[in-house]
């Protein structure tokens, strides 16, 4: 599976060349540099599928809860999700960078600097929402505690995000 996607994101990425119009054509730049924005997109994309994954954590959490706590166990449940977002439009950063011919070390430092963080703290931020989810569905929480503990991973991902402003300016 990860060979497939793999192979996916390569196809994806290859026509990034007839992106770049006005700047230098990415075949032109040194191999070190086209390996080095390759792995910043596939970092920004890892970051973008990790939501999908945390989110099918906490979702499978809420699809157990008791219907008289769907209601409160929700909010916290698609919170994972927002992660995706912020790698989605750093994703685009990118490639207008790469159009406007930036510094192709710029535009791979922003994909790591929010790809990862938005990696590990989707995973994180999934598993405490699944823990919160079981803790109001036991009645041991309230929602608004719930969302406070979720939103704490949020965090990293928006330090992430606004690293990657500031690379990219």
């Amino acid at each position: 599976m990860i060979r497939n996607t793999l192979v996916l994101l390569a196809i994806l990425l290859a026509p990034a060349t007839a992106l770049a119009q006005t700047a230098t054509p990415l075949t032109q730049l040194s191999a070190t540099l086209q390996v080095m924005l390759f792995v910043a997109f596939i970092i920004v994309a890892s970051g973008i599928l990790s939501s999908g994954y945390a989110l099918s954590i906490s979702l499978s959490a809420y699809a157990a809860t008791e219907p008289t706590s769907r209601q409160a166990a929700f909010i916290p449940a698609v919170m994972p999700g927002s992660q995706g977002l912020y790698s989605f439009a750093i994703s685009f950063l990118m490639i207008g960078a790469l159009n406007q011919g930036t510094d192709p070390v710029k535009i791979s430092l922003a994909g790591v600097i929010c790809g990862l963080p938005c990696l590990f703290s989707a995973i994180g931020q999934a598993r405490t929402a699944a823990a919160c989810i079981k803790s109001i569905n036991n009645g041991q929480m309230s929602q608004g505690q719930a969302l406070l503990a979720t939103g704490i991973p949020e965090l990293y991902a928006l330090t992430g995000l606004a690293g990657a402003f500031l690379v990219m300016n």
